[in-house]
C-alpha cells in the first residue's frame, strides 16, 4: 500500500516536471528575440530536459521500494 502511494506521488511530481518543461519550451518558442536564439535554446533545452527526465524516471523505477519501505498491515 505504501509503495503504491509513493509511486503515485512520484508520477504526480513527474507530470508536474513535464508541465514545467512544456512551459519553458512554450516561452522559448513564442518569446525569443530572434529565430537563431530560438533554435539554439531549443537545441540545448529539449535534449537536456529529455535526458534528465528519462534518467530520473529510470532510476526511480530501479529503487526496490518494497524492500526500502516497511510493510504496514492494517
Amino acid at each position: 500500500m505504501l509503495v503504491a502511494i509513493f509511486q503515485i506521488l512520484y508520477l504526480i511530481v513527474f507530470f508536474i516536471m513535464l508541465l514545467m518543461s512544456a512551459f519553458v519550451i512554450f516561452h522559448i518558442v513564442f518569446y525569443s528575440y530572434n529565430a537563431f536564439s530560438k533554435l539554439v535554446m531549443l537545441s540545448i533545452f529539449v535534449p537536456v530536459a529529455a535526458v534528465l527526465l528519462f534518467t530520473n524516471f529510470i532510476l526511480f523505477m530501479q529503487i526496490p521500494l518494497s524492500e526500502v519501505l516497511p510493510k504496514i498491515s492494517i
